[in-house]
């Protein structure tokens, strides 16, 4: 099934390059192929959409057509402390990975359509000391949009769209960002605990005057490529607000966000026919997103509340769930950047608290702290490679060289963190943070 499913990922782009294209060149006096301003400057080259193999409002069939991609190389150095055996050891440990090697295809078609592919390439287990391969790995998304608006001839909206398929969503603002624009190499603990992978489903979003608003309903299960249904569904609220003269800004927007589970205990991650997608009862965030001058400001407040610990089954051994991963939990993130030089060089600072009710009640990130435990075998009940605890801090400082804009940058950072679960000190350690990233 996995080879059949991977064969009709990598079909499904190579149609959407091939029909597009065929299309295109139905129509005599079309812009096949978009030309570079100045093929020899290849930031500019960069800029310039080249991907863009077809644009034409005036085609009442294709009105667009296009390649992207985003190739993401990074290094981390970890030099830190983790609990082994109600012990605490020092370890020092550094890896590096391909973050992120993606190609996708967008068409706009009929004026009310648009169909959306992006597939992941990148096999990558050098962190966990295994080998690098780039090769087909999974569909990242894969949606179609409909334009409400447009089909009804809606005046009353700036936008009603309707989308189904595989796509992203967020319960934060931080996590809202695409990796083409993050301002620091890896997201928050706090939003990885609660964030979920690309889902399969459907949302309704529209937008008018300062106001927006998105609903959606996903399936509860986590796969590589097109669900299967099998872990019920969780629901999606997103409402947002755009101050249209703030008084001390620039630009300011509040959004508030709220992931519900429709059926708690089959949408976990010990769920035994499939992995869980969203493993929370239920999450609220509120988020702000500010602009200055040459200075930014974003912060998310979160709350939620892990449920039920259940039970499960695996290999026919039962396991006995564990009360002290409930119970509730709280965080804050506050993100302040600012250009150093314009356009090219931009300081960002990140501070992260998050506590929970019970002292195993939230988790840290994989990247890359418990990868580090699992490679040192600090592999214990509640040990570095768990990372479960009941209170982080984390505080990041960074500094991200723009060489054509989000296109193509180096970033450069420092983060420390610092986890107790109870009077455990489960992890507190620094890491130093490089990394590369390009779009196309």
């Amino acid at each position: 099934m996995l080879a059949y499913r991977s064969t009709l990922a990598i079909s499904v782009v190579t149609w959407a390059l091939s029909s597009g294209l065929t299309i295109a060149e139905l129509r005599s006096g079309d812009r096949i192929a978009k030309e570079s301003k100045n093929l020899g400057d290849w930031c500019k080259f960069l800029e310039d959409k080249p991907g863009e193999l077809y644009d034409n409002n005036d085609n009442p069939y294709i009105q667009n057509f296009q390649v992207f991609g985003r190739f993401h190389w990074q290094y981390a150095d970890i030099d830190g402390e983790g609990s082994f055996k109600n012990q605490t050891r020092g370890f020092n440990y550094n890896t590096t990975e391909i973050r992120r090697f993606r190609f996708g295809a967008r068409l706009k078609f009929l004026n009310c359509l648009e169909a959306k592919v992006r597939v992941n390439f990148s096999n990558d287990l050098k962190p966990i000391g295994g080998s690098r391969h780039i090769e087909y790995a999974n569909i990242y998304t894969a949606t179609l949009g409909i334009d409400f608006k447009e089909i009804f001839g809606l005046d009353a909206v700036d936008e009603f769209d309707l989308s189904l398929g595989k796509e992203r969503v967020s319960p934060t603002s931080e996590g809202d960002i695409s990796s083409r624009y993050i301002k620091t190499v890896e997201r928050t603990s706090l939003h990885n605990y609660i964030s979920t992978p690309s889902l399969t489903g459907l949302s309704l979003s529209s937008e008018w005057g300062q106001w927006n608003l998105a609903l959606g309903v996903y399936s509860g299960d986590e796969d590589r490529e097109i669900s299967s249904f099998d872990n019920g569904y969780f629901y999606t609220l997103h409402a947002g607000y755009k101050f249209k003269d703030p008084k001390f800004m620039d630009k300011s927007r509040v959004d508030l966000r709220v992931f519900m589970n429709g059926d708690e205990e089959k949408n976990s991650s010990r769920y035994p026919s499939s992995r869980g997608a969203f493993n929370q009862k239920w999450v609220v965030s509120l988020s702000a997103k500010s602009k200055k001058g040459m200075f930014s400001l974003l912060t998310d407040l979160i709350y939620g509340d892990n449920g039920i610990d259940y039970d499960y089954t695996t290999s026919g051994r039962p396991i006995s769930g564990n009360p002290d991963r409930e119970g509730a939990f709280w965080g804050v993130i506050i993100l302040p950047s600012y250009w150093l030089i314009e356009d090219r060089l931009e300081a960002v600072f990140r501070y992260q608290y998050v506590t929970a009710s019970r002292k195993e009640g939230y988790r840290i990130s994989s990247r890359y702290s418990r990868i580090a435990g699992e490679v040192y075998n600090y592999t214990g009940p509640n040990d570095l490679s768990n990372g479960r605890g009941d209170r982080h801090h984390s505080a990041y400082l960074g500094l991200n060289c723009y060489l054509c804009g989000d296109n193509a940058k180096i970033m450069t950072g420092i983060e420390y963190d610092e986890l107790k679960s109870g009077n455990q000190d489960v992890y507190s350690g620094t890491t130093i943070w490089t990394a590369f990233r390009i779009y196309f």
